[in-house]
This record gives C-alpha cells, sequence and structure tokens, in this order.
C-alpha cells in the first residue's frame, strides 16, 4: 500500500506480466483492476493500455476524493455507504497520517437487518487502527455501542443528528488529523465536508 497515494500491485495475465499504481487507496481497488485488465485482455488491448487505463483511474466526486485543507486531511467518502464499503473505508483510514477519526453516519436502505449490518461496522471500526470514531444519528448509535465494546480504549462520540454534530465538529478534530467522513446520501455529509474544509 502507497498508503494515500493508492496501492501498487502485479498484474499476471496469459499475454505477460506488469506493475501498477492504482491511484485509488484500498485493497479492494486491486480486485476492480483484475477485472478491467480480464475485459481488456478479452478485447485485444495491450497491456501497456491496460496499464496505462489503470493509472489514470479518477474516483467519483464523493466517493473517496482526499481533500488537503491545509489543516486536516479529509477522506470524501459521503456519496454512499453500505456495510462492506464502509469497512474497506475504515481499512484505508488506518494508512492515513497523523490521529485517524472515522466519522460515520447511517446507512439506509439495509432492510431488517439495519440494527445487525451496523453493528458489524462497529466490531471493525473497533478493530481497526484508528483514534476516534464520530458515529452520527438512530442508525449509527449501534457502529458506536459495538465499536466501544469492541475496543473500550477507542474515543467513541455519539451524536444524535447532523446540526448537533456540525456545532461540535471542531471540538472533535485537532490540525493534523486524516478524516474519513462517511454515510448513506441521505444523511447529507457534504455539510461535514464543507465544515472541515472552512475551519
Amino acid at each position: 500500500s502507497q498508503g494515500f497515494r493508492g496501492i501498487s500491485c502485479r498484474i499476471h495475465t496469459p499475454q505477460g506480466s506488469f506493475s501498477a499504481l492504482i491511484p485509488i487507496p484500498g485493497r479492494h481497488m486491486v480486485y476492480n483492476a483484475l477485472a478491467g485488465t480480464a475485459v481488456g485482455c478479452t478485447y485485444g488491448l495491450t497491456l501497456e493500455q491496460i496499464k496505462q487505463g489503470i493509472e489514470t483511474l479518477q474516483s467519483v466526486s464523493g466517493r473517496f476524493h482526499i481533500i488537503e485543507t491545509g489543516k486536516y486531511t479529509v477522506v470524501d467518502d459521503c456519496y454512499n455507504a453500505n456495510p462492506m464499503s464502509m469497512k474497506a473505508s475504515l481499512d484505508v483510514l488506518q494508512d492515513g497520517l497523523g490521529r485517524k477519526v472515522a466519522i460515520l453516519g447511517d446507512m439506509g436502505e439495509l432492510g431488517t437487518d439495519e440494527a445487525a449490518l451496523h453493528e458489524g461496522v462497529g466490531v471493525h471500526a473497533g478493530q481497526c487502527r484508528i483514534d476516534a470514531c464520530i458515529c452520527v444519528g438512530p442508525l449509527a448509535a449501534h457502529i458506536a455501542e459495538k465499536a466501544s465494546q469492541t475496543n473500550p480504549d477507542l474515543t467513541v462520540i455519539r451524536e444524535k443528528d447532523l446540526e448537533s454534530l456540525l456545532k461540535n465538529l471542531n471540538t472533535y478534530v485537532k490540525p493534523g488529523d486524516t478524516i474519513l467522513v462517511k454515510a448513506s446520501h441521505f444523511m447529507k455529509f457534504e455539510n461535514v465536508v464543507k465544515a472541515l474544509q472552512e475551519m
């Protein structure tokens, strides 16, 4: 892993092997690159063309978009969230510099298992090498509960809603922090990213 620069990997194909730096962080991006390589080989692209395609990948705004504000490194991942992507983002946060802070909000459209799925993210957060986990919303309260149980040393903060979080945000973060901001789109977490950029 190259930290937030991305992840480098070596890809082997029947036509030969090549190394590539995937410019979006996260081990799960390697699988996307492998899938892309397989498609490229099927359509007769050269390995050089495939490598170039992988290395010029752009992340969609709001999906693991890294913003250097001068004070903080903000990982803007507030476009969508499901339990798998939230765990993957927490994994990547561990590579950040300085204090590592996760600001997590409710995930929507998970059906009847929603409480248990949020709890699963909480267990994962408790197992990650992060410094603070700020959980916003009624469902994210389940994340907070399990994160605290899993790692009693982790700083876990609960906020009932976005408004309350924004009021207290400056007391939770310090210059030099790397801050992950992730929730389902309806939580309007782009306002958290905006507030951090203006602080």
